[in-house]
């Protein structure tokens, strides 16, 4: 078995790890992704996989699926991440001119396994994305008016085939009846709208074709969640990203990919925990408002937020996820919009369209499943300018959902933000920057812009030190149930006794505390092996 070393700074991770650039140099020979290419490609991809679209990346040389993998059943909560996760399959991209836009599209065209439907405004466009495509080695097909019945069978067998990937065409086209017909058979898995802004400022005036285009997306689509949509542009005002909105996505909102991933006014902090709910509680105490609590499940969010009302006695914290009505989504963002001292704890459905630019704090109750969406989500934080905090909690059980992860890819993802999560020695910004491949010199950061930086990083979960210190002053004093009553009476904890018997069993198993067999102290505990940064062997020595 291949066995990888994760010990290193996550600076160096993404060096020999990286999914992505794997992909991109496996099919287009290029050895660098922009950060903004990877946070849109990875959109794609996450929402793939939440969809069900098998992905097919490259092979990690020497890899095997590890030993500890033979149960991959996917829990509740992860299995409601994958549902609301696929809502970033819906994202408005404002890229500039020259960004690289094209390769957004193209790479997850390779990796995806069903053709990707790309439509232009203008013939010349098209002609110079098949010129493009067919120099990097790929079979593109072109739908235009004019072609014969020949032609465009031979377009629909080389699609059918799986002998092009790739359809370019314009709106008007693709409404025609037969066109129309066809498409819906192709499993098309990927819509881009390419100058989306023609929808708004074409489509109203002399291209009425451009405001059928969700029409277009409807008749094919298959699932529920298929086809994804990406809508480029390299420029629109808030009017216009909302006919965007409305005319694409019929009005069920969509992510949008804007500005510079480079952030130096959020100080980024990550903390281990076992009890998550607490963490939360205590964070919110002490960091200001209005603040923003990623879940990963729905039914996490809810009882979250009903925690979190009766601990803070506050009613003003709201729960939001895709599962709630258009209505309900509506009334909690336009409640959170104008709150300044809510707190929403809500799923990554959260964020589609809507820009609260004076969140100060957001909080991953939940690692998300890549550095990516973890910036993106972390990046809702500050957008006024100001200083914003952003907070990753991390514990054991993502040792769990680590092991569960079901290939070679998504494993390195996961690992490399949990790697990012434990490091206690290189500042936090560099080290997510570095991980999108951005090597710039960015802005320079503000001192004290993350807790390595500051020297507050901690190595060991937040409960860890409360125990330990606790039974070394009670040394064969207490059984498991006699600690857990005793340390649910501590003010300054604010545990319950079920909080109390997790802590101590997790440490238990992990010998941190120990029972005691003698008989003078049967069953009573004391202090054992000293708990490192994660207790056992590290959880990414096996993937």
């Amino acid at each position: 078995m291949t066995e990888y070393t994760y010990n290193r700074s996550p600076l160096d991770v993404r060096a020999t790890l990286d999914p992505l650039s794997s992909a991109v140099q496996e099919h287009f020979g290029l050895s660098y992704l922009f950060p903004y290419q990877r946070l849109v490609v990875a959109n794609i991809l996450e929402a793939a996989e939440a969809a069900g679209i098998p992905i097919c990346w490259p092979a990690v040389p020497g890899e095997t699926p590890p030993d500890n993998l033979a149960d991959n059943t996917v829990s509740d909560a992860e299995q409601d991440e994958m549902r609301d996760r696929g809502s970033v399959g819906r994202q408005i991209i404002i890229l500039p001119t020259g960004a690289g836009k094209s390769l957004c599209f193209q790479l997850p065209a390779m990796l995806l396994a069903g053709p990707t439907l790309v439509i232009y405004p203008i013939l010349s466009l098209m002609a110079d994305q098949e010129r493009r495509l067919q120099e990097q080695g790929l079979v593109p097909v072109i739908l235009r008016g004019g072609q014969s019945r020949e032609e465009r069978k031979d377009i629909w067998e080389r699609l059918r085939s799986g002998q092009s990937r790739f359809i370019i065409a314009n709106p008007e086209v693709l409404l025609s009846a037969g066109v129309m017909e066809n498409l819906h058979t192709l499993g098309i898995v990927h819509v881009v709208i390419d100058e989306a802004h023609c929808v708004s400022e074409w489509g109203e005036s002399f291209r009425p074709s451009y405001l059928r285009i969700g029409e277009l997306i409807n008749a094919i689509r298959s699932t529920a969640d298929v086809p994804l949509i990406s809508a480029f542009t390299a420029t629109a005002s808030a009017p216009v990203l909302e006919k965007i909105e409305h005319y694409l996505f019929g009005g069920q909102g969509a992510h949008r990919i804007i500005g510079n991933p480079d952030r130096s006014n959020i100080s980024f902090a990550a903390q281990g925990c076992i009890l998550r709910d607490l963490a939360v509680r205590d964070l919110l105490f002490k960091h200001p408002r209005p603040a923003l609590v990623f879940c990963s499940s729905r039914l996490g969010t809810e009882k979250l937020a009903r925690y979190l009302r009766n601990e803070l006695a506050d009613r003003e914290i709201r729960f939001y996820h895709a599962g709630l009505s258009r209505g309900e989504k509506t009334e909690v963002e336009r409640w959170f919009f104008h709150k300044q001292q809510g707190i929403l704890i809500a799923t990554c459905a959260y964020g589609m369209g809507v820009d609260k630019g004076d969140i100060r704090t957001v909080i991953h109750r939940n690692c998300p499943p890549s550095v990516e969406a973890y910036l993106q989500e972390s990046g809702r934080a500050g957008r006024d300018g100001l200083p914003a905090k952003a907070i990753l909690l991390w514990g054991p059980d993502d040792e769990q959902r680590l092991q569960r992860a079901p290939s070679g890819a998504e494993r390195i993802r996961l690992a490399a933000l949990l790697d990012y999560a434990r490091n206690t020695t290189a500042c936090r910004r560099e080290a997510l920057l570095r991980l999108l491949n951005y090597d710039g010199p960015g802005d320079s950061p503000p001192s004290g812009c993350c807790d390595v930086c500051e020297g507050r990083a901690a190595t060991k979960l937040r409960e860890t030190e409360s125990i330990t210190s606790f039974f070394q002053r009670n040394r064969r004093r207490y059984t498991l149930i006699e600690a857990a009553a005793v340390l649910a009476q501590a003010e300054a904890l604010h545990w319950s006794e079920d909080d109390a018997k997790r802590v101590i069993k997790y440490l238990l198993t992990h010998k941190t505390l120990r029972n005691i067999s003698n008989r003078l102290w049967k069953g009573k505990l004391t202090v054992g092996a000293r708990l490192p940064a994660f207790p056992g062997p590290h959880p990414l020595q096996q993937v």
